[in-house]
């Protein structure tokens, strides 16, 4: 069964950006297809109104319309050149514009949804004027409210395949290294480390709560080593069985006590990954929410981010 990705474009170099990274991390995976989905700009419905009543007016709304489908089409066929001359079929690829219904964020939802698509995949700037983008404004409102389909955040134009998987050894976990797995597939440049930051009390309490109950806080850790080990076997059998090699794949743990997400957004500060992936949520929901995924959109700036529901 094919694998369909939702590329929202824009006519600007981050738009292009997105769909060079795309193309080249997914290249050798198979049964994917791709829709490069532009969204035009509302018609204020101040002028709707007045369209209504004013002959003159009505023709001039419905020249601009004209016009903007003219400049979305012409945006996204040169996207679509490009994507094709990264190595993807053309048939293969799906064009598609349309005016602008509710929102910038509501509009790429509800064709992500209505689609069945796989994956999200937005530039971190661009479909905004940049003060309105300052901090990810549509990639944080997709991010937060894609609660079955995983999203993509492009950060910029450096692709490499090196990726770090944030990983707590639930469930939600293996479906992350699935949908890895999917997207990416066996790439012989793939270095994929899953990362793992020690739970320690405090996670979930306090400080002096972990200070007071020592006990509770070995039971905690010796728990999570015995769930990571099940784990880590879980997953490298997925990835051998994906044809990826055990020399691409690393393991590392962090024993640091900050929190989660100051423990991820440290080790792809360092670790010089360009691909950060993160399940939206974890183990008895309590590691990778919907709350953490979206501090990630603001201060995940130089490395794309993967949020996978």
């Amino acid at each position: 069964m094919k694998k369909r990705i939702l590329v929202a474009v824009g006519d600007c170099i981050y738009s292009e950006h997105a769909v060079k990274y795309v193309a080249r991390i997914s290249s050798a995976a198979k049964d994917l297809t791709y829709t490069l989905f532009n969204v035009q700009p509302m018609v204020p419905r101040i002028f709707s109104a007045a369209a209504e009543k004013d002959s003159t007016v009505k023709a001039e709304i419905d020249k601009l319309i004209r016009e903007n489908t003219k400049t979305a089409r012409c945006t996204v066929e040169r996207l679509k050149d490009i994507i094709v001359r990264e190595g993807i079929a053309e048939e293969y690829v799906e064009v598609v514009t349309e005016t602008m219904q509710v929102g910038m964020s509501k509009d790429i939802l509800n064709r992500a949804e209505q689609g069945g698509y796989d994956a999200i995949v937005i530039a971190r700037r661009g479909l905004t004027p940049s003060r309105d983008f300052f901090i990810g404004t549509i990639a944080a409102k997709v991010v937060e409210h894609a609660l079955r389909t995983p999203v993509w955040v492009v950060a910029g134009e450096d692709i490499s395949m090196n990726f770090m998987v944030a990983v707590d050894g639930s469930e939600n976990s293996l479906r992350v290294v699935d949908h890895v797995i999917q997207m990416v597939g066996a790439h012989p440049d793939l270095r994929l480390t899953l990362f793992h930051v020690l739970p320690y009390l405090r996670h979930y309490y306090s400080p002096r709560f972990e200070t007071e109950n020592p006990k509770l806080h070995e039971i905690l850790q010796r728990e999570d080593k015995t769930r990571m080990e099940d784990f880590y076997g879980k997953a490298r059998e997925r990835l051998k069985a994906a044809g990826l090699k055990m020399s691409q794949i690393k393991i590392k743990t962090s024993r640091q006590s900050h929190d989660i997400s100051t423990g991820i957004l440290g080790e792809a500060r360092t670790g010089r990954y360009d691909t950060v992936v993160v399940g939206r949520r974890g183990e008895r929901e309590a590691f990778f929410t919907g709350r953490i995924a979206i501090r990630l959109v603001q201060k995940i700036t130089d490395q794309t981010l993967w949020v996978v529901p």
